[in-house]
């Protein structure tokens, strides 16, 4: 089954580099105002910070646009904003693909190291459908940075098993770039190096932030964590590419002409009781993943590890469905694993596979022919597949244990 996903993966490439190339890329090269994309954003806030650092932020923004990230994530942009906009969207795009195959490289060596027995044309295979799904698209298609993400968090994971200075400059440099890494924190509970890598990571921290200080500002750190943070921090986003949890909860209230279709109204407050609701699922899946992780075998400790990196496009507010490029390390572990599974549960993987191929974006007619609370449930597909992926325990058949 794992060859067939792969075949189709194949083809979903061919015709996915065609439509980046073709709609997103070759336009922007011709006319960087072509069309909107979340790049823009970012390259712009660059250019306005090379012209005034005071002005990195700006607070006017919509809550779900503009520049939101940590202080030190503008330098990498900063960078590309001396190239025309359509070819630094391209560096990115490129970087991007790039980076992800190199995440897939270190986390296949880090299952192959842990007893995840698979050869080498299951690996290859894994790796296509990591790099044709849904979420990787989308995070080219939008010239996002959630590739980097994944690999930061990787390395913080696998590298960092044996050289924890190294896992905790992976983890404060993904985490200063965008805030989701953060939560990696919780691996320190079941993993005994966890707290070596964390402390290093701290460090790691602050000496970035003092070598970015003669560009970046202490007053631009001062703006996020005061006024950009708590703006953003009870908003949510009711159309379907948003798949975050409180996104699908907020929508079983709202009418499927709004969350079908993108309008000026699609930023929303979230209620005090979804938003503790939303905390206290976050605690409970990594109560779960903990107890998996301690109880169980090594393959244990590993699964806890890549849901741990999936949970943040689960529970973050704006879970856009380019943020569940998370979810990678998850789908490739049950993905290897399949020959040796029942057929229920390679049938249930597989589905989780093919939903995610497709943009989360995407409107189905025959979909929108069921019910409001049917068709969430329809276009939440990723939030839905990721939940599975993380509760289905993998396959126990280790030879031997991962070294520490």
């Amino acid at each position: 089954m794992l060859r067939i996903l792969a075949g189709v993966s194949i083809a979903l490439l061919i015709y996915e580099a065609w439509t980046l190339g073709r709609s997103v890329l070759l336009p922007l090269l011709a006319n960087p105002n072509v069309l909107q994309t979340d790049f823009h954003y970012y390259y712009d806030a660059a250019v306005r910070f090379r012209a005034d650092p005071s002005r990195l932020y700006q607070l006017s923004d919509d809550v779900i646009a503009g520049f939101t990230y940590p202080p030190p994530a503008i330098l990498p942009f900063m960078v590309l904003s001396y190239l025309p906009l359509g070819v630094a969207m391209m560096v990115l795009t490129l970087s991007s693909y790039a980076v992800v195959i190199l995440s897939m490289v270190l986390w296949n060596r880090y299952l192959q190291q842990g007893g995840v027995a698979a050869d080498r044309a299951d690996v290859i295979a894994a790796t296509l459908v990591a790099i044709a799904l849904g979420p990787t698209y989308s995070n080219a298609i939008f010239g996002q940075v959630n590739a980097w993400v994944l690999i930061c968090a990787i390395g913080f994971v696998t590298i960092g098993a044996a050289r924890p200075a190294i896992g905790g400059t992976f983890l404060a440099a993904g985490t200063l770039l965008k805030i989701y890494p953060a939560l990696m924190v919780a691996l320190c509970f079941w993993d005994r190096t966890g707290w070596r890598r964390i402390l290093y990571a701290a460090l790691a921290g602050v000496a970035i932030i003092a070598i970015a200080l003669p560009f970046v500002q202490l007053s631009a750190y001062q703006t996020f964590l005061g006024d950009v943070l708590p703006a953003r921090f009870d908003k949510t986003a009711v159309h379907i590419s948003n798949q975050s949890l409180i996104a699908f909860i907020e929508r079983f209230s709202t009418p499927p002409d709004r969350f079908l279709n993108w309008t000026g109204e699609q930023a929303i407050a979230v209620g005090g009781s979804v938003r503790a609701f939303n905390w206290l699922f976050g605690i409970a899946a990594i109560a779960l993943l903990w107890r998996r992780a301690t109880r169980g075998p090594r393959l244990d400790a590993i699964h806890s590890a890549a849901g741990l990196i999936a949970l943040p496009a689960v529970i973050a507010p704006l879970g856009w469905g380019h943020t569940y490029v998370l979810v990678l390390p998850l789908i490739v572990l049950h993905l290897l694993q399949m020959r040796e599974r029942s057929w229920l549960s390679t049938a249930a993987i597989c589905a989780c596979v093919i939903v995610m191929m497709v943009p989360s974006g995407r409107r189905f007619d025959f979909v929108e022919e069921l019910p409001a609370a049917l068709q969430n449930f329809a276009y939440s597909r990723y939030l839905l597949a990721t939940l599975i992926l993380i509760a289905l325990p993998p396959r126990r058949h280790l030879d031997h244990d991962i070294p520490s």
